[in-house]
């Protein structure tokens, strides 16, 4: 079996599972960890803004790694789709930073609210 379309067809999964649990859309891209050799990249899911642009990969075939806001790397078993949803968001929500706070906008110098 061809490992590239089995990790595609795990991919695809748990990218479904985000939108069916929590309506999140999550990308697949390529992205290096630490379990990454060399220069070498692996693909990983990018997660929205609202979980801060999270790349979950997955780490030797087995588990889902990502990051939580401290920088510290948490796994769930692979085929526990549910739980790495659950956790991701435990753990990311909210986590992009504040947007600047808008000034006064002024058009003609009549003030605009």
């Amino acid at each position: 079996m061809d490992r590239t379309n089995l990790n595609t067809d795990v991919f695809a999964r748990a990218a479904e599972a985000f939108m069916d649990l929590r309506g999140l859309a999550f990308t697949v891209e390529w992205r290096r960890f630490p379990w990454t050799p060399g220069a070498e990249v692996d693909r990983a899911l990018v997660g929205p803004a609202y979980l801060g642009n999270v790349s979950i990969g997955l780490k030797n075939g087995f588990s889902w790694g990502y990051q939580d806001r401290d920088g510290t790397w948490r796994y769930v078993h692979r085929d526990r789709l549910h739980l790495l949803v659950d956790s991701v968001v435990e753990h990311r929500a909210g986590h992009a930073p504040p947007l600047p706070r808008r000034s006064d906008r002024r058009v003609g110098g009549e003030h605009r609210g």
